[in-house]
């Protein structure tokens, strides 16, 4: 393997001094003419200088690294948002690191302290089922936490902690009030595990907005978000006579959907479904499901605008923001409209 091109070999070969090099290559203010900033520049590209990242994190004391930690990585909808984050982070000149908890408590502890301890500038996170419900050992590891933490999507109601996330029991009321203005009152619900905080905002969002106009669901079953609980779900669906049904995420619409078309029904005409994260589209999969959107790229800009604005003033304030993103309505062909009686 051949040696590593220095800033030494750089100058030397550029015919100027170190500091010359140095001051350029690092776009920092100098007296070095464009001239001869162009010629550095020329030399370094064509000796394929890579700068040494350690040297430059103890200048700068940052390494240039973010890491996100998510609870489930074959989710769709944290795969497609660790993509986007990770598309922020690299416009602003950072590299992710994804984590991913399976959605343990001890996991996520762990992890926090380890990618704190290898001197990343900031951690995103998608905090645990088990953090969500007991928030006190949640905040003791983030305050220990020696870098700016940004919650993401499963926001937690804390003033201790900046967090961006999209308003789930506004969504849970949007999925309701579409039901039931495109006519449907026998209406059902498949939640998320009712201990995370997003899949009760959804759920009771939703029934919410059943009440409001005094319908109460034919049946409310609880998932876990993935796409076999969907699935299971069909037969309670098909037994409370549901023409109509709320998924807490796209996954488990996708697997009812399955579910009820072995059951020889047909979606929508037999039983309307919508969905909730606008994500599986993205992947090739229910391009017809019509859903609650949760708007994946403005979530990912504003949690890292937020995380770069942490990093830069990095002024001690315990002053946290929360920043609420408004879900959106998105029509497709799961959802028939039916008369009113």
């Amino acid at each position: 393997m051949g040696r590593r091109t220095t800033i030494k070999d750089v100058a030397a070969e550029a015919g100027v001094s170190v500091t010359a090099v140095s001051l350029v290559l690092n776009d920092r203010p100098s007296r070095v003419s464009e001239e001869t900033r162009r010629h550095i520049l020329d030399v370094a590209e064509r000796m394929n200088y890579v700068p040494n990242q350690v040297a430059r994190t103890l200048v700068t004391q940052r390494s240039m690294l973010l890491a996100l930690i998510v609870p489930d990585i074959q989710n769709l909808f944290f795969a497609g948002l660790a993509k986007r984050i990770e598309d922020e982070c690299q416009q602003a000149g950072y590299s992710l690191i994804v984590a991913n908890s399976g959605d343990s408590r001890q996991t996520e502890q762990r992890l926090i302290s380890r990618l704190a301890g290898r001197g990343v500038d900031g951690v995103f996170l998608i905090a645990a089922g088990e953090s969500c419900a007991d928030v006190d050992e949640l905040r003791s590891d983030v305050e220990a936490c020696p870098c700016p933490v940004v919650l993401v999507d499963r926001l937690i109601d804390v003033d201790w902690c900046d967090g961006v996330g999209i308003d789930n029991r506004a969504g849970g009321r949007l999925a309701a009030r579409f039901l039931v203005e495109s006519g449907h009152r026998r209406i059902a619900c498949i939640s998320g595990e009712t201990s995370v905080g997003n899949a009760a905002g959804r759920r009771d969002g939703f029934l919410e907005g059943l009440a409001e106009v005094a319908i109460s669901p034919v049946a409310v079953v609880e998932g876990d978000y993935r796409y076999d609980s969907g699935y299971e779900a069909s037969e309670a669906i098909v037994a409370s006579g549901a023409t109509a049904v709320f998924c807490c995420n796209d996954l488990m619409a996708l697997g009812l959907m399955q579910g009820l078309r072995h059951m020889g029904r047909s979606i929508p005409d037999d039983v309307s479904v919508i969905g909730y994260d606008g994500i599986a589209e993205r992947f090739g999969f229910g391009a017809m499901l019509t859903t609650i959107g949760q708007k994946i790229g403005w979530l990912s800009h504003e949690a890292t605008t937020l995380m770069l604005d942490r990093i830069d003033t990095q002024d001690g304030s315990d002053e946290a923001e929360t920043v609420v993103l408004p879900p959106e309505l998105i029509r497709r062909g799961t959802v028939a409209q039916l008369r009113r009686p």
